[in-house]
Formats: structure tokens, sequence, C-alpha cells
């Protein structure tokens, strides 16, 4: 397996392709795309982190709104896990998703493996025109800082991230249509105030809390 981008964890790369190789030599892959693919055929791309956007700190939030108080960023209320590559197969079709982790020991180590429904719109939202260009921005004076996948679980929402090293032209592509338009551009505090309202409705004690 090879890998398709340069800014990245090599230390979360290299346990993705060990984890993958030693799971295809060994017990194999459950899932169907994978159980069918030729593990030499497959190939890395995209990498990216996590942030967490999690449940009791969009209610938190939404107290604090209606109390007056002025909003935290997007920046400020998730938590930016480990490491997630997209998973291409011989016919450059986005099939599966990997996590890294990082253990107990501080090494990054396989984790879950998907095949789930964001996995095509995270590829799809990469090659997005307004991507790409945030993407080539790497000498303004705001240059390019990362992409990542947004994700709110209690809600089920997700969406691609484009952060620049200081706040203001951050934006999300949202994956699907569950909030706002799929793949259209929003700012984060637009998002927020959409993603609160939906939070409010979910029971404190849910166990997506977070």
């Amino acid at each position: 397996m090879t890998l398709l981008a340069a800014d990245f964890s090599d230390a979360a790369r290299q346990a993705v392709l060990d984890g993958i190789d030693k799971r295809a030599r060994t017990r194999g892959f459950w899932t169907p795309k994978l159980k069918t693919a030729d593990p030499a055929s497959l190939r890395l791309c995209a990498p990216h982190r996590v942030a967490l956007l999690p449940l009791r700190r969009m209610q938190k939030e939404q107290h604090l709104l209606a109390a007056g108080e002025a909003p935290h960023s997007l920046r400020y209320l998730t938590h930016v896990l480990g490491w997630r590559f997209l998973i291409v197969n011989d016919r450059q079709q986005p099939i599966a998703a990997a996590h890294a982790l990082v253990n107990d020991s501080g090494d990054y180590q396989l984790g879950e493996l998907n095949e789930g429904p964001f996995v095509a719109g995270t590829f799809e939202a990469f090659q997005k025109p307004s991507v790409r260009r945030a993407m080539s921005k790497k000498l303004d004076g705001n240059p390019f800082e990362e992409a990542l996948l947004l994700v709110a679980p209690a809600i089920h929402f997700a969406g691609l991230w484009i952060r620049f090293q200081r706040e203001q032209p951050d934006f999300i592509l949202p994956l699907d249509q569950r909030y706002l338009p799929a793949f259209d551009e929003v700012e984060p505090r637009k998002l927020l105030s959409i993603l609160f309202e939906a939070a409010s409705a979910v029971p404190a004690d849910s166990h997506a809390a977070g």
C-alpha cells in the first residue's frame, strides 16, 4: 500500500499500513468492500484528523447563548482526535476509512475500519474546487492549516472542516443534507447555530452525549 499525501503523521500512517496488512494476513476483513478487495491493490489517501463536537458541549453552549453570553468558537468546542485515512481500491474508488488512534503507551495503532456513508462523502468533499483552492493557500498572510472531519455523533452530523491559521475564512462542507445543503460551504458560526438547535432536542442523558 502507498500513501497519496504528505502532511500527516508518519507514525499514524505506518500504524494503519501495518494494521491493515496484519488483518489481511490473519483474520481478514469483515466489511463487504474490503472483504472482496485485493489487499495488495489498496492504497491510502486524504489523511486528516477528526474533530469531535460532543453533545454536552453543544447543549451547554446553547444555554450560555440563551443567557446572553458571547459564543465560543468551533475550535474551542471541539476535541481533535487521531488520524483518519481513506482507503481506495485499484479503480480509485473510496471503499473504507481507517482510523489511527493513540494507545496507552503513546503509540499509534490501527483502530476502526469502516465503510459507512461518510467515506464516499469525504472523498467527494476533498475534490471540490473550493477545498482544492483553500489547500493551495500555503504562502499568503493567513495560510491553509489543515482539513479535518468534523463529527457530532449525537446528531449524526459530519462535514469536512477547512481550517486556516487564523479562523476568519474557515468553512465546512456538510457531507449530507440532514441539516444544510451537502457540499455547500458554510461558515462555522452559522453551522453551530443549526447544530445547537438540533442538539437541544437530544436528551441530556443520551448514550451519545459525549
